[in-house]
Formats: C-alpha cells, sequence, structure tokens
C-alpha cells in the first residue's frame, strides 16, 4: 500500500520544511513544497494529491483559487496559517485551520482525522 500524497502550499522556506517533516514522520508522502499559487495549481493539475496542506496568504495573494479547485475535486484539505480570521476560512469553513504555533502537536492528528 502507498502512501498517501499530500500537497504543501507554503511560501516560509522554514515552515515548508517543517511541514514536510511532520508529514515524512507520519508516513505521508509530500508533493512539494511549493511557494507559489501558481506552483501550487501546476502540481494539482499534474497529479491530483490524496490531501492538501495551505498556507492561506502567499505573496500578498491568497490560496482562494487552488483551495476552489480542491473543493471541486473532492480532495480533503486544511489551512496552516497565522491568520485565525480570515475570508477564506470563513468562505470554506469545512476546511480546517491548523495555527502556526500549533503546527508541530496538531497539523498531523488534523490531517488524519480529514483523510481518515
Amino acid at each position: 500500500m502507498s502512501a498517501e500524497r499530500i500537497l504543501v502550499v507554503e511560501d516560509d522556506p522554514i515552515l515548508a520544511s517543517i511541514i514536510a517533516e511532520l508529514l515524512t514522520d507520519a508516513d505521508y508522502e509530500v508533493d512539494g513544497p511549493y511557494a507559489s499559487l501558481s506552483d501550487g495549481v501546476a502540481a494539482l493539475a499534474s497529479d491530483f494529491p490524496d490531501g492538501a496542506v495551505l498556507e492561506i496568504r502567499l505573496g500578498g495573494g491568497d490560496v482562494g483559487m487552488l483551495a476552489e479547485d480542491l473543493k471541486s475535486y473532492d480532495i480533503p484539505f486544511l489551512f496552516c496559517s497565522g491568520f485565525a480570521d480570515d475570508r477564506l476560512t470563513r468562505h470554506l469553513p469545512d476546511a480546517p485551520l491548523v495555527p502556526k504555533v500549533t503546527l508541530s502537536q496538531t497539523l498531523v492528528p488534523v490531517l488524519d482525522k480529514l483523510l481518515h
């Protein structure tokens, strides 16, 4: 049985590395991390993941378009962000929000629950 592949879109290289390590340690296959919306969209277009971890804000914009694409394909995703009150989280209330301050404790359990 192959590992579930998780698309990671995070523009902070340190946090992207931490997320990738947490997912790898939990036996997920990491697709990325990608630092831009366009790279994340391209990754989704080339091969659908089993799930995704998305930073809400990327370089002045947000991942709204990618989140909507994931939702339309029924691919579960969560937001990992320092912004708890954001238009995107209100617009997509079914997507869990993992605060960056609790990343190491909550990312994998929230993702496991989302996917299983």
